[in-house]
């Protein structure tokens, strides 16, 4: 009898599983794990997480578009300015952490040098921000308002602090106490 209790939720999470099937891939290739099918899973047997549960929801974590995007839909800006300003955010970022800690940073943001750049061409930054007052010069050269910047700031260092861990977190945290 307790067999047979062990086996019905496996039978329900299987006819379950089978009612939320995906079409098969155009391609050919094996299906990626879809978070529906990683919700259903974790809900067939109560109390009890799968990995596929734990992968799905630290995947729904991570930010899935451009920051750059992000910021000029969020706060206004052209994507130069945003570009721009995350660039000066990295280049306070450099002028501030000891190198290994700056690649760190760096290395969790694709367009990081791209950015800085694109900080430099505007005119914003010559080089490594070393304080505050050169980060401010920075965004006014872009024309980035103080109200914009206390909202620009913690939306790039906690899109970092997601992409790059919380170890990149904690570094970010540290360059912007609140």
């Amino acid at each position: 009898m307790r067999g047979i209790l062990l086996a019905y939720p496996f039978l329900a999470a299987a006819a379950l599983a089978a009612c939320h099937k995906s079409p098969p891939p155009e391609t050919g290739a094996a299906p990626a794990p879809s978070a529906e099918r990683a919700e259903s899973t974790a809900t067939a047997v109560p109390g009890v997480a799968s990995a596929d549960s734990a992968a799905a929801q630290a995947a729904t974590a991570v930010p899935s578009g451009n920051l750059t995007d992000m910021l000029s839909t969020q706060l206004g800006l052209t994507s130069d300015q945003a570009k721009a300003g995350v660039g000066s955010i990295l280049a306070y970022a450099e002028g501030k952490l000891p190198a290994a800690d700056y690649q760190k940073v760096a290395s969790s943001l694709p367009s990081a040098a791209a950015d800085v750049q694109a900080a430099k061409d505007a005119g914003a930054i010559t080089g490594p921000v070393s304080d505050e007052a050169g980060l401010n010069a920075a965004f006014t050269k872009l024309g980035i308002t103080p109200e914009v910047a206390s909202k620009f700031v913690p939306t790039v260092t906690g899109y970092l602090s997601k992409v790059g861990g919380p170890e990149v977190g904690k570094l970010m945290q540290g360059l912007f106490p609140a």
